[in-house]
């Protein structure tokens, strides 16, 4: 008779073989081989060949630069920008409090397709944001188009994109966490004679430092991987220059007419951008968190 137990799990354990283990190990077996349906039948065995072209590949080695520089700028200023929203969305002096959290929740309902849209229209040459430039006598900033002007103005789009998208989730998150401090440490921190200030300092910061590097982690894994912006906003141009690592992944393995397409040497780009996420979230977690070990029980 079989166990109750294991019809239970089966589902799940199908579901993560077929959707999850076998992907998985069928990628690393792709990174040592070269397969461009164009051309080939089967995937072929290219031994090394992958690792030794991604170590001689320009492209690979900028768009992880840029991958990495546009983390740098979107992560830290969603973590600052969230936590004070969150500090004042969370003030006792505040009213509306829930009308105010239901259009913090307006970014992230909108399909990243018609934010993408949106933004490209506010950004175009001859857009609203431009006009309204022109009209306070600023000279007008070609944002899109890097090479014309300005290199970092595209960059500043694509952050200032994900950021306005992104921040409302870091906030309403940090909120939640402030709101579970007991209130009985505030009211005892105010009878004291504590300020609102020094409350936040001492008590309300330290005290959620946990849900922050959380919600740290989560937005790192998510912002290495930005690609529908992207797509929709510059296509990894002008040229290469917003071409980060996850786009370039998908420029190499589904573009199949370009120079370099190779869904084996696109899987290899894949473990890469796999290994940096993993060294970027170690780092955090022994850096910020301490954290020396795991210890599975």
């Amino acid at each position: 008779m079989k166990s109750p137990g294991l019809t239970f799990i089966l589902p799940a354990m199908v579901y993560l073989s077929v959707l999850v283990i076998y992907p998985t190990i069928y990628l690393y077996y792709m990174t040592f081989h070269t397969f461009n349906p164009l051309y080939d039948l089967a995937p072929r065995y290219a031994g090394l060949q992958n690792f030794f072209v991604i170590a001689q590949d320009a492209d690979a080695g900028y768009s992880i630069l840029a991958m990495l520089f546009l983390t740098s700028i979107t992560v830290p200023a969603q973590l600052a920008l969230g936590s004070l929203i969150a500090i004042l969305f969370t003030s006792p002096r505040l009213r509306g409090r829930l009308v105010l959290r239901s259009i913090m929740l307006i970014p992230l309902s909108i399909p990243a397709v018609i934010v993408g849209l949106n933004w490209k229209m506010i950004f175009f040459t001859y857009g609203p944001l431009n006009t309204f430039l022109t009209a306070v006598g600023l000279e007008p900033q070609p944002w899109l188009s890097a090479p014309f002007g300005n290199s970092f103005n595209t960059f500043f789009v694509l952050a200032v994109l994900d950021i306005w998208q992104w921040t409302p989730f870091v906030a309403l998150a940090v909120a939640a966490g402030i709101e579970s401090i007991p209130q009985q440490i505030q009211e005892a921190a105010a009878l004291d004679g504590a300020s609102r200030l020094q409350m936040i300092r001492h008590i309300v910061l330290p005290l959620s430092k946990t849900i922050i590097i959380i919600i740290l982690l989560f937005r790192l894994i998510d912002s290495l991987k930005i690609f529908d912006i992207i797509y929709m906003l510059t296509f990894g141009g002008p040229g290469n220059l917003t071409t980060t690592l996850p786009f370039y992944i998908y420029k190499v393995g589904f573009t199949l007419t370009a120079a370099k397409a190779d869904i084996g040497y696109a899987s290899l780009l894949s473990v890469v951008l796999l290994l940096i996420a993993t060294v970027l979230v170690l780092m955090v977690l022994t850096r910020v968190l301490n954290v020396r070990r795991v210890v599975w029980e």
